[in-house]
């Protein structure tokens, strides 16, 4: 009798933590770039920005989308209209398609806005912030695809790339100096905390999938600044903000 009454109760939690998750995200998200996005013009400025050029509208335009899209299908899994959630997941490949070479443009032409990074920091040295980032995030969501078809990995593997999705927007929040650069990543990765909580609670021990997806995302995140002033990484950066060019 405990066995089915866990069974059946599972699923409903899962659903409001899993959809609670998500929507904390897309606020924190809103947050960070009201000021410089969804809000410009409206709210007060915290510091400098760049012209929004329209590679960034573009870009912030398609990322928009996905987050957006996230939502959806978090509430349509918490609802129960799978059917729905797995038609839109087709909508969700394309944009992943457009997102990919789209945050490595980017990423490139984000070398020469010196706003849109911390003070201090050369663009060649930022770069590798956002252009190592893309394959951990564009992998994570490749791998909640293939896994679409085991829900306990496919939604774990998602909510750990939409976390590693949220560093820009901590990064604005409240204010890019608050934290050492160095540190920055921490900022981030406390949101998996919850997650690393929610299967203790709910399976006695943590989720292979949780494991690995987080493992990856530290690893990449504290790797960064370890290399990013190294001189193969400053000719490897310089040679492909020239292609650019």
């Amino acid at each position: 009798m405990i066995s089915l009454e866990s069974a059946a109760v599972r699923p409903v939690r899962d659903r409001v933590f899993f959809t609670t998750m998500a929507a904390v995200i897309l606020v924190v998200i809103f947050i960070g770039f009201a000021p410089s996005y969804y809000l410009r013009g409206v709210l007060p400025a915290p510091h400098p920005y760049e012209p929004i050029s329209p590679v960034v509208m573009l870009h912030g335009m398609v990322f928009s989308a996905w987050v957006i899209l996230f939502g959806i299908q978090a509430s349509l899994v918490a609802t129960n209209r799978v059917a729905v959630h797995r038609q839109l997941g087709k909508v969700g490949m394309v944009l992943i398609a457009i997102m990919i070479p789209l945050a490595i443009l980017t990423a490139l032409q984000g070398v020469d806005r010196p706003f849109s990074r911390p003070p201090g920091i050369p663009g060649l040295t930022w770069l590798a912030v956002p252009l190592l980032d893309v394959p951990v995030f564009g992998g994570l969501i490749i791998a909640a695809l293939a896994f679409r078809r085991t829900p306990a990995i496919h939604k774990r593997l998602m909510l750990i790339a939409m976390i590693d999705l949220l560093q820009p927007a901590l990064g604005r929040i409240p204010d890019p100096a608050w934290l050492p650069v160095a540190l920055s990543p921490l900022q981030t990765l406390v949101f998996l905390l919850p997650l690393f909580v929610w299967d203790l609670f709910t399976l006695k021990r943590i989720h292979p999938a949780t494991l690995a997806g987080s493992a990856v995302l530290a690893a990449v995140m504290f790797t960064v600044p370890l290399i990013w002033t190294s001189p193969g990484w400053l000719a490897f950066a310089g040679w492909a903000h020239r292609l650019i060019g």
